[in-house]
Order: C-alpha cells, then structure tokens, then sequence
C-alpha cells in the first residue's frame, strides 16, 4: 500500500474547507496555516447556488500535485440540502449497478451524490471530468472528503481513473460510509489501476465510520460514559439486521487506518451527552486535532449555518427547513 504525496493532516484540511461557502474557499484554501502558499483553488461550482453535492479542486504546479476535495453532508440542518444529504447517507433500498462492473452496485443514496458531482458545472464552463482532462499528464491527483464526501471519494474516483487510467491517483477518504457491496470493493483490487491506492480513515470512536459493514461494532460506544442505552443498542441490531436480511453486502474499500480518538469527558451520562459526544468524534475538526492541524476557519454548529470565523455570517441557502441529525 503507498502512501498519499500529500500528508493526511493536508488532506483533511482540504476535506474540512469544503464544508465553507464555495464563494469563500478559494481564500480558505490561500489562508489556511497548514496548506502550503503554492497551492491554488482552480474549479469551484458556479457561486449562483448552494448544489446539493460541492467539490472543489486546488493545484500546486510547484509540485505537480492536485486535489479534488468532496463536502460532506451539508452542515445546516435547516436545509433540505441537509435532508437530501442525509438520504444520500441511507445504505438502503435499491442498489445501482456500477457501468461495466459485472455484479458491483453502490447504495441508491451514493450513486445519487456521485451523479451530482459529476453534473457540477464551474463558472468556467467546465465539470469535474473535463477540468481533471485538462491537468498536465504528470500531475498527480488525490481525491480525498470528510464523512459523505469520504464515502464519495473513491466513487469518483473510479470514474476519472476510468476516463484516464494512466493519470496517477490516490484516495485519502476520512470518516466515510462503505458506498458499495463486495464486488465494488473488488474493482480496487490488485488488479486495477487503483490498487494500493485507496486509504481509508476513521476515528475509532466515530460511529459514522462503521457504516454499513461493521454497526454493531459501535454498541457500546463511549466507555465508560457516556452510552447510549437499551434504545441506540436496539436501533443497532435492527439496522445490522435489516442490513443482513436486505443481502447488501457492504464492504469497506482499502487499507483501513485507524486514529485514536478519546472521549471528552467520561463522567457525563445520559442520552444527550450521548449525542453530542457522537456529534464530536465525528467533526472535522475532531480529525484535524487528531491529526495535529489547526482548526478550520469556520466552525460548523449544529443547527445552524456554517459561521466564517472573524468574517460574516455564511450565506444562507434559498430553500429551508427543520434540522435533522448530522453525519
């Protein structure tokens, strides 16, 4: 297995700024104290609107390097972008075929994040796929995203290693679901132009990071407080049950690379305790302290929209509606 050219604490820094307003990420991108000046944001979404799935690409040509940042699910629970995300999320009902992968499906709620991002179009004109096209032969691509955009990373990245599979590539995923069952993991196998190139990270006291292969591995989370009770370890077992039952078959992509994390206070108890200790192993900038890097320069708080540290309020999306549970 080879390592990323870019270290993991970079990696998430870019994963975490995809979570700003795409209007400001080229100046989070300049700004941020772990990324290096001779980085450069070179294809955002158009700034016209919020789409439902965001991606961004930044290039250093002094060292023939790219990244392809994916948000996650979208950090404002007061719009329907957060319930689409959240759908997107679900590891069940129908699974899609993956074109020319024999038996490989992802999740219905996957192929419909994948199917967005490939749809973006930037101010300039172009999508993902064709500005990736248009990068020196030589440059080197990392497609990395936190929780959602972890669980998109390696779906498009198939895709452009499909479309050129001479371009080198690497996937650095953090906190991301399994996208698809067994025989799309195989497609990352020894055999492929992505083999050895697929990393998979996750705080092992993020529940996220156990879906949808390894649920019940998180029943007893946090030890020793706070737990979440008869209740979460019932929702566990019907999940994994109905997982099973359904003949899903997730499997997890890569080489699996494990960050400690560490409960924030252990004498609290209760179901609320219980949640936000969930909702704080599972934050990027959780990751990011794990990983030594400084915070983001905004901060993602729940229930609300995303707050630019030192600047403005972010702007808010058109649409609106009642918050639901961030992952």
């Amino acid at each position: 297995m080879s390592g990323s050219p870019i270290d993991d604490a970079t990696l998430m820094t870019f994963a975490g700024i995809a979570y700003g307003a795409v209007e400001n990420i080229p100046r989070y991108v300049q700004e941020s104290p772990q990324i290096s000046t001779d980085w450069a944001v070179v294809w955002t979404p158009a700034e016209d609107e919020n789409p439902d799935n965001l991606a961004y690409i930044a290039l250093d040509q002094s060292s023939g390097m790219a990244v392809l940042a994916i948000r996650g699910t979208y950090p404002n629970p007061f719009s329907p972008i957060y319930w689409e995300n959240g759908q997107q999320d679900s590891p069940f009902g129908p699974m899609q075929a993956w074109p020319g992968g024999g038996n490989a499906k992802i999740s219905n709620g996957t192929n419909t994040g994948f199917s967005n991002l490939i749809a973006l179009v930037g101010a300039n004109g172009l999508t993902i796929e064709e500005t990736v096209a248009k990068l020196p032969q030589d440059v080197v691509l990392c497609v990395t995203g936190h929780s959602l955009g972890g669980t998109l990373a390696p779906v498009l990245a198939l895709k452009l290693s499909k479309n050129d599979p001479s371009r080198s590539i690497n996937i650095t995923s953090f906190a991301g679901l399994t996208p698809g069952n067994k025989a799309f993991a195989e497609l990352f196998a020894s055999d492929t132009p992505l083999s050895g190139k697929v990393r998979r990270i996750y705080n092992t006291l993020d529940s996220v990071s156990y879906g949808w292969n390894n649920v019940l591995a998180t029943r007893n989370f946090f030890f020793p407080n706070p737990q979440g009770g008869f209740l979460v370890k019932i929702f566990l077992l019907l999940a994994w049950l109905r997982l099973k039952l359904g003949g899903y078959n997730y499997a997890a992509i890569g080489q699996s690379e494990q960050l400690t994390g560490q409960v924030q206070d252990p004498s609290k108890t209760g179901p609320i305790a219980y949640v936000l200790e969930t909702l704080h192993q599972h934050m990027p900038d959780t990751y990011l302290s794990i990983l030594g890097a400084p915070p983001l320069p905004f901060s993602i708080l729940f229930g609300n929209v995303t707050v630019d540290k030192g600047h403005a309020k972010e702007r808010t999306p058109k649409r609106s509606t009642v918050p639901v549970f961030h992952t």
